[in-house]
């Protein structure tokens, strides 16, 4: 099974530096055989989320963005750290997700001003983890150090981008074909798969 994977740029402004990190690990993903599409949120006009507004819900921007994430089956998510958590364009295009984000792996990359990331990456697995996904046990986020004239050079950070893409090609269809299994089970035996429609 070729692993298909949706890289998201979560920022809404045009951000190099991450967005280098997450063509860096989109990069690694396809050279270990797995089909990318990245989507840049810059690009992607979404509302804010409006919980039970069916008109919002039928937007053009709202339904691509359901379709890409149903068609994955893992998910590489990138976001700037902003006041310690992820951007704001990134939880938004969560808040329009659920059961298109079940049962997928995922890895997470940030960029900060400084701080170390831990907070924004520690956001984005939790929304992960609420939508009934999986997350790579490994991360990676870069400071304005990692990068010298824009370009991206630190090689602890390119080795850990690498290390992520090469890992979500490879899991990804083993936690995708466990799911599908889990889900053609009856009662508590799907155990959360079964909540699931296929």
């Amino acid at each position: 099974m070729t692993a298909r994977i949706l890289a998201v740029c979560g920022s809404s402004r045009s951000d190099g530096n991450l967005e280098q990190l997450v063509d860096r690990a989109v990069a690694a993903a396809r050279s270990a055989g797995a089909e990318v599409r990245t989507q840049y949120l810059r690009e992607t006009c979404l509302p804010v989320m409006v919980w039970g507004d069916a008109t919002q819900a039928a937007l053009s921007e709202v339904l691509e963005i359901r379709k890409q994430a149903a068609w994955a089956d893992g998910l590489i998510l990138g976001t700037p750290e902003y006041h310690g958590s992820m951007s704001g364009a990134l939880k938004n295009w969560f808040d329009f997700l659920y059961g298109e984000l079940a049962g997928k792996l995922v890895g997470v990359v940030a960029s900060t001003g400084g701080g170390t990331g831990d907070m924004s990456i520690t956001a984005v697995k939790t929304c992960v983890q609420w939508c009934h996904g999986f997350v790579l046990p490994f991360h990676c986020a870069a400071t304005p150090a990692a990068f010298e004239d824009g370009r991206l050079i630190d090689e602890a950070i390119l080795d850990r981008l690498d290390r992520i893409g090469h890992d979500i090609a490879r899991y990804t269809p083993a936690i995708r074909a466990a799911f599908a299994e889990a889900q053609r089970q009856d009662g508590a035996a799907a155990g959360f798969a079964g909540l699931h429609e296929p």
